[in-house]
């Protein structure tokens, strides 16, 4: 995989506390951002939906949530076969 460079511009404090918690956590600045990154897409796209689903996240555009929109078509898949009877 390629890699990009990334200019990051942050106080002096900060600076030195990245550079103390790479060194005690035995890894570089860089690997802590990328795990950083990686751990914050995990959490947007885990959320309690199914990897078939989250490909589809923002996908549409409804001010429903996901919980409320399964819930409505749980309740038209039963309503469907409930008539077949």
């Amino acid at each position: 995989m390629s890699k990009a460079k990334l200019t990051l511009y942050v106080d002096d404090n900060i600076a030195k506390l990245a550079h103390r918690t790479a060194r005690l956590a035995g890894k570089s600045i860089s690997i802590m951002v990328k795990e950083y990154f990686i751990q914050k897409d995990r959490e947007t796209h885990t959320n309690g939906v199914s990897p078939a689903v989250s490909k589809w996240i923002g996908i549409l555009t409804t001010k429903k949530t996901y919980k409320k929109l399964r819930d409505e078509y749980i309740d038209y898949r039963l309503k469907k076969y409930e008539s077949i009877d």
